[in-house]
């Protein structure tokens, strides 16, 4: 047995214990950070953020109404379309004889009405060539290798270009809701790691033209765009209201509390150490909506050539989920709304989840036999060609076991 389950376990038992006696504690600052939520001033949380930009060490969303404002269940139209896209992907694998990826992109277009229809299908793209595997600088001789989380990057590129294919290819009067899988904000790309010429070519000139084309059509449609996030992580309307809920003194514009280290941080025991998600779910009643927040990261007024991105939290029965929209949808009320029926339904039927994500990412799906077939593709085809086909010693030992 290559893990020693007895140790394990008791270590686990061990976590299970230390969770518990938190317990208490969490369930203390859900309560201080619902009563922040209701007290919250939005006047006096600009004037905070404004202090606190420069040295706040988590992000903190603008607010431009009341974050304790809900919305109920709006109506669904009697026709619309769901169109939705998931992908997954063979990265790179320095143990084949040849060096290439793929993506694989399901897709789901769902109408409903009285016109009833479903597309269910996946489009796989192999990427060889030595322009498919590295993103290079036009103005320079500098280029950056496309593997494993710049692929990921590369792969939401694609499904966002999936989906602008399908809305144009869809009837015009029809309400659509265009749906992606997680976020939209492609912001962890941002930092040392990858050089500023891929940030334009996969997000400026990628991902955020995908969303230029989306709100162009929506100018003459009536199309929503929005991602769904289930069991999300974040906390940032938290950290906005430990902003308000700061006991430490300002000096010189600055908070002492800017640490994200809740032990050292004097509001930390207040309302810090707990997510959104568990906020909103004490606060909202099945089917309601939050408020709408609006990200401000400096990376997405550089990268996403002036469309803003804005989130607010639905309470889609099972779960808690964050739904992020681009500001031009965050600004019509009728969309928002149409994004936040859609939704509701589309979890209804989804028992949970929204149907058309779920159809989009069974169709997206590369399994562990599909990869081990299409390793078996690749190097048939290099023998076919009469090229050598090798592989390293570490997976020859994988594949024979000496003891």
């Amino acid at each position: 047995m290559s893990l020693d389950l007895t140790s394990t376990a008791i270590q686990i038992d061990g976590m299970s214990a230390d969770l518990m006696s938190r317990v208490g504690h969490r369930e203390e600052r859900l309560r201080n950070a619902l009563r922040a939520l209701e007290r919250c001033d939005i006047v006096e949380y600009a004037a905070r953020r404004d202090m606190a930009d420069r040295d706040a060490a988590w992000n903190t969303p603008a607010m431009a109404e009341d974050p304790a404002t809900h919305y109920d269940l709006p109506e669904s139209p009697d026709d619309f379309t769901v169109a939705a896209v998931d992908g997954s992907h063979i990265d790179v694998d320095r143990h084949l004889p040849a060096r290439c990826f793929l993506i694989n992109t399901g897709y789901a277009v769902l109408t409903y009405g009285n016109n009833p229809a479903a597309d269910l299908d996946s489009e796989p793209r192999l990427y060889a060539s030595d322009t498919d595997l590295s993103i290079r600088d036009p103005l320079s001789y500098r280029q950056q290798s496309v593997e494993g989380a710049l692929l990921g990057a590369k792969r939401a590129v694609e499904e966002i270009k999936k989906l602008v294919e399908l809305v144009k290819a869809l009837p015009d009067g029809v309400p659509t809701l265009a749906l992606l899988d997680g976020s939209l904000m492609m912001l962890g790309l941002a930092g040392s790691a990858n050089q500023a010429f891929v940030l334009e070519e996969l997000v400026e000139n990628g991902f955020a033209y995908a969303l230029d084309e989306m709100r162009e059509i929506a100018e003459k449609r009536p199309l929503a765009v929005a991602s769904y996030i289930s069991l999300p992580r974040h906390s940032e309307v938290i950290n906005g209201l430990r902003l308000l809920t700061c006991e430490a003194t300002v000096r010189d514009g600055v908070y002492p509390c800017s640490s994200t280290d809740l032990e050292w941080a004097p509001c930390g025991h207040c309302v810090g150490g707990i997510m959104d998600r568990e906020l909103f779910g004490a606060h909202l009643e099945t089917g309601q909506r939050s408020a709408m927040f609006t990200t401000t990261s400096p990376d997405v007024d550089k990268y996403y050539r002036g469309t803003g991105l804005s989130f607010f939290y639905l309470n889609a029965g099972e779960e808690i989920a964050r739904v992020e929209v681009p500001s031009w949808v965050a600004e019509r009320e009728k969309v928002v709304d149409l994004v936040h029926s859609l939704l509701v339904d589309q979890c209804n039927r989804g028992h949970g989840y929204p149907v058309a994500l779920m159809e989009s990412h069974e169709q997206a799906v590369v399994s562990g036999a599909d990869r081990r077939h299409f390793v078996g593709l690749v190097e048939g085809a290099l023998q076919d060609s009469g090229m050598p086909v090798y592989t390293s010693e570490k997976v020859l030992s994988k594949r024979m076991r000496w003891l």
